[in-house]
């Protein structure tokens, strides 16, 4: 009897530890059907975040196979609606470079590596350039079981990048052009011309404001100098206004040259620009003034001991020697020639005629 009460209890005891047993394996398959639906909704929002996170982003196992990727990846890659999950990588892209290859290796390796605006030729003959990041994702071992790529197509970045720097440099050859043409047009308007020796002229056309005053004053002075000029002649008949400014820029530049040692005339006043220059109370008294440019040429020689003469010619030199000419006024030898002129011209070729030989036979032998 003892025996069996024994049996009874250990039996009993048994079936105690079983059902603790089947409790605990019980709690353990609910923990891990816990774990598993977790991991499940844990990947479910890895995938759509992955899918819809607004950069080309994609997930590929050891052997380069997707295991997700994000619409942008389909999108900026011309994929469409593919299914691409499962697939090989260089399946889908058959024109990867091998370089890229080598760097997928690295990285399966552990390595992380990319690189900014990489150009990559299409297998159309295309040119696309990548930003991209690749790192290796690990398993719950720690080993690495993939890749995954970060990446962004900056083909229109780069574009619109080249397109600037040759607008930029179309720009900069541009305004180099227009600054040596502004260069050319200044040399034109105030240019100094010499005329004599160490007589310069300096014709000066359109508006002087200070800043063409400044360039008309540099511009004296370097010709003064070059020229070792004795009296320039500033010529205003093209400047249609001569205000108070215009002319103390002109005194300025006269004084200037006078500390050089040129002697300054300033020629082409017009009625207007005398009688403004006069309502405006402008004082030019320290200024040599001629009414136009041949007036002051005239002076610029006289100071230097010269004149201008006109030079006769051989007929009115013959006019001048006549007994009828020289009694006349001497504005006969500028005439050309006058008609006592023209006649010993006339006459002087008879002579010669007379004197020279005959071509015919019979005349030269009647003469």
């Amino acid at each position: 009897m003892t025996d069996n009460g024994q049996t009874r209890e250990q039996l009993l005891a048994e079936i105690e530890q079983l059902n603790q047993r089947g409790a605990a394996l019980q709690m353990r398959v609910s923990e891990l059907e816990h774990t598993e639906q977790a991991l499940r909704t844990s990947e479910e929002h890895v995938r759509l975040f992955v899918e819809h996170t607004p950069a080309a982003v994609a997930m590929l196992d050891r052997d380069m196979r997707y295991i997700m990727s994000s619409r942008r990846w389909l999108i900026d890659y011309g994929l469409g609606d593919q299914d691409i999950i499962g697939r090989s990588h260089y399946e889908i892209f058959s024109d990867i470079p091998d370089k890229w290859k080598a760097v997928h290796q690295r990285c399966l390796a552990g390595a992380i590596e990319g690189q900014d605006e990489d150009p990559w030729e299409r297998a159309d003959g295309g040119m696309d350039w990548l930003s991209w990041k690749t790192y290796p994702w690990r398993d719950s071992s720690g080993e690495v079981g993939g890749i995954i790529f970060f990446t962004e197509v900056v083909t229109k970045r780069v574009l619109d990048q080249r397109a600037l720097r040759e607008s930029e440099t179309q720009l900069r050859e541009i305004n180099t052009h227009q600054q040596q043409l502004l260069d050319v047009i200044r040399e034109i308007s105030s240019p100094v011309i010499p005329v004599h020796d160490e007589v310069l002229v300096l014709p000066l056309v359109g508006t002087i404001e200070s800043a063409r005053s400044s360039r008309i004053m540099e511009t004296l002075l370097t010709g003064v100098q070059e020229h070792a000029a004795e009296v320039v002649i500033i010529d205003i008949t093209g400047v249609p206004i001569v205000d108070t400014a215009v002319a103390n820029h002109l005194i300025q530049a006269t004084r200037a040259a006078t500390l050089l040692g040129a002697h300054c005339v300033l020629v082409g006043v017009s009625a207007e620009v005398a009688q403004t220059l006069v309502q405006l109370g402008v004082n030019l008294s320290t200024l040599v003034t001629r009414s136009n440019l041949q007036a002051g040429i005239t002076y610029a020689l006289a100071r230097q001991g010269r004149a201008i003469t006109v030079q006769a010619t051989r007929s009115s030199q013959r006019c001048w020697e006549s007994k009828s000419c020289r009694q006349r006024s001497q504005t006969c030898a500028r005439r050309s020639p006058c008609r006592n002129g023209q006649k010993a011209s006339r006459a002087s070729r008879s002579a010669d005629a007379r004197s020279k030989p005959s071509q015919h036979p019979a005349i030269n032998r009647l003469t």
